[in-house]
């Protein structure tokens, strides 16, 4: 099976860093066998698009193409006869600057995954956001109010794809770090055992 993973820094593998919004700042990666995307690679092709500072319909102040709403259509154009769309993006969207509700954050995704329907025949799954933790600097300056919108974008996120006939799973209970946003390398390994499952599911549905 060919599988796209389209994502922000949780896709990426961005290590937990309570320092990550200084200018100094030195972005950490997991290794990949520690990325929730690795065990796909066991039996499929997997590419793996994802950005740190990605949003779902916004401009990133400090990154270029990170508006996932404008780049998809090109973004797509690199990968051929995909079977499978993972999409894990939301959690940049919940920043405060932008004072989205949780409501519009689901209906840019609406937007962006119908752009992505257009465009291929694959399937796709959407990964709800970790619950962002508003307990260090980093959470308390650029995600005030995120902790609740994060937890609201879970029933959203799922009540969009069972009306839109996408595949939804969780990451509402996954941990994050020390910086309250980034997943951990467990967190990682609950969710790559999550997906294989649904792959899995989705595979034996498609066989039957």
């Amino acid at each position: 099976m060919n599988i796209l993973c389209y994502g922000d820094s949780n896709t990426w593998g961005y290590v937990p860093n309570i320092n990550g919004y200084s200018k100094d700042a030195i972005m950490q990666k997991y290794n990949d066998k520690d990325c929730w995307w690795y065990p796909l690679m066991q039996n499929n092709n997997v590419f793996v698009n994802g950005l740190c500072g990605r949003y779902i319909a916004h401009e990133n102040k400090w990154l270029k193409n990170r508006n996932a709403f404008k780049t998809i259509s090109s973004d797509l154009q690199s990968y051929h006869d995909l079977d499978l769309i993972i999409v894990q993006l939301g959690t940049n969207d919940c920043k405060c600057e932008y004072q989205d509700s949780a409501q519009d954050i689901t209906y840019n995704l609406e937007l962006l995954l119908e752009t992505i329907k257009k465009q291929t025949k694959a399937n796709i799954v959407v990964i709800s956001p970790a619950i962002i933790t508003e307990d260090n600097k980093i959470t308390q300056r650029y995600y005030i109010g995120a902790q609740k919108k994060s937890s609201e974008l879970d029933s959203l996120f799922g009540k969009l794809c069972t009306e839109k006939g996408y595949q939804f799973i969780s990451g509402k209970d996954l941990e994050t770090g020390e910086d309250g946003e980034h997943l951990t390398k467990l967190s990682h390994k609950r969710l790559g055992s999550r997906v294989l499952s649904k792959i899995n599911e989705l595979t034996n549905t498609r066989e039957m």
